[in-house]
């Protein structure tokens, strides 16, 4: 029987990993995936949009009051996604080429599990579930329409397309995960108005989660094609033989994978204290913070873009002992993003009225929504150095440093800002807990950095 770790893996990616000028290599993983964040970020206001422009509360309650459901889908998807991808890659570095498999099997057939579980679960108790989501007699009935899509129907797709995303990129083919996502998300935005609106289906808010379903059922299509026409020269291996549920794989999965998903679920504690906070001050402040916060939304997935982009390279040249490739990439990478991320928040904090004002013409929401901006674009600069040292972290295994980063970001920081700036500064101090908190985390990150990096100098 042949050895499968001396199988050769595709030349071009080993070129990409350890030849490659680094510039070079850290644009061909980032652009792809900064890409497809701006397009995620445009299919997250899809819905809210077009179900908005039927100008009936009950609808837009419904998108509302499921969203908490729909972002859950993330813990799973950064536990097999991010966990499986980095452990792939850190494989693919010392050349284990049947382990790579191995964890690519383990990580597609656990989210396919976890998924399923997910949507059978949501099934059986919607009626007590719809409860907590803070349903009324009056919503109740159109977020089981838009909830039965999306998560009874939808969450296997939904978790395996951007699973199996994570999977394709932490071999090096940045451009086919993104090219997946994307097509999903295009096509969602192109059904969304068809399935929604009066001159289509008319189906209100069962039409976007319709139209969320489908879109996701293309995405996998698009990966299930990818892998059979690649199956000769990719590493990413759902063949059922391969899966078994090995100790060594699941524990480095887990390692990674839980602090990234523990992650996910106090970013959502997070927003839920800050709406909370805001709901306090009446319908105009909520208004105001939410549009400031989806403005914030698109350098924010720029940068969570760049730092998964270079994991792969991350990952790869750690675990082979190249240190010296790997604190190249991250010190490329923090300038350039560092550098654009500088620019971008000093044109919010110049332009935060006429940004507001794209949203809402409300002269209120104008005036409380620019003061928000503001604060929270002061952190955008510290936030990148924080997204891309988790990144650095995640990629090399460090799963404990970024639990830590978590804890800190949400818990120790941000939350209680959140009380102490309101007290002291109120509503308009709620804008700044954010960057007080990534102010302090990118000092953290700076120094443990540098403790890799001179590591990496030791044994360069």
């Amino acid at each position: 029987m042949a050895n499968e770790n001396a199988a050769p893996i595709d030349a071009r990616k080993t070129e990409l990993f350890e030849r490659t000028p680094i510039p070079q290599a850290v644009m061909k993983m980032s652009i792809p995936t900064v890409l497809s964040s701006l397009v995620m970020v445009i299919y997250n206001l899809a819905d809210t949009y077009f179900v908005g422009m039927l100008n009936n509360s009950v609808e837009n309650a419904a998108v509302t009051l499921a969203a908490p459901v729909l972002l859950a889908f993330n813990a799973v998807i950064n536990l097999f996604g991010v966990g499986g991808s980095s452990l792939m890659s850190r494989y693919l570095g010392v050349k284990q080429y049947r382990e790579v498999r191995k964890s690519s099997a383990v990580s597609f057939y656990c989210a396919l599990g976890f998924s399923a579980l997910f949507s059978l679960a949501f099934g059986l108790f919607h009626s007590q579930l719809l409860t907590v989501l803070g349903t009324t007699e009056d919503t109740v009935a159109t977020t089981w329409q838009y909830l039965r899509w999306t998560t009874v129907c939808g969450a296997v797709p939904a978790i395996l397309n951007v699973v199996m995303a994570n999977l394709v990129r932490a071999e090096g083919s940045a451009l086919h995960a993104s090219i997946g996502t994307m097509s999903g998300c295009i096509l969602n935005i192109i059904l969304d108005p068809l399935f929604i609106l009066p001159f289509g289906l008319n189906m209100g808010a069962a039409g976007a989660g319709l139209a969320t379903f489908l879109s996701n059922c293309a995405a996998c299509v698009y990966f299930f094609v990818l892998l059979w026409v690649r199956r000769r020269e990719t590493m990413v291996c759902i063949d059922p033989r391969m899966f078994s549920l090995d100790g060594k794989i699941l524990r480095q999965i887990c390692a990674v994978g839980v602090p990234a998903a523990i992650q996910n679920l106090l970013n959502v504690t997070g927003m839920t204290v800050l709406n909370n906070f805001t709901a306090s001050y009446g319908s105009t402040a909520v208004a105001a913070t939410g549009i400031s916060q989806k403005i914030n939304m698109i350098p924010m997935y720029i940068t969570m873009g760049i730092s998964q982009g270079i994991m792969p390279l991350v990952g790869y040249n750690y675990s082979s002992g190249n240190r010296a490739r790997m604190k190249e990439a991250v010190t490329f990478t923090a300038k350039i993003g560092v550098s654009f991320i500088l620019l971008m928040a000093l044109l919010y904090y110049i332009g935060a009225e006429g940004l507001i004002g794209l949203f809402m013409k409300d002269e209120a929401v104008v005036a409380y929504g620019s003061r928000f901006l503001r604060g929270m674009c002061l952190g955008l600069v510290f936030l990148s150095v924080d997204f891309l040292a988790v990144g650095v972290f995640q990629a090399c295994g460090m799963g404990m440093r970024s639990l830590i980063f978590a804890i800190l970001r949400k818990i120790v920081l941000e939350i209680p800002a959140l009380f102490l700036l309101n007290w002291l500064w109120p509503l308009y101090g709620l804008a700044y807990a954010q960057t007080c908190a990534e102010f302090v985390l990118a000092i953290v990150a700076v120094i443990l950095l540098r403790r890799i990096f001179q590591d990496a100098d030791v044994k360069a």
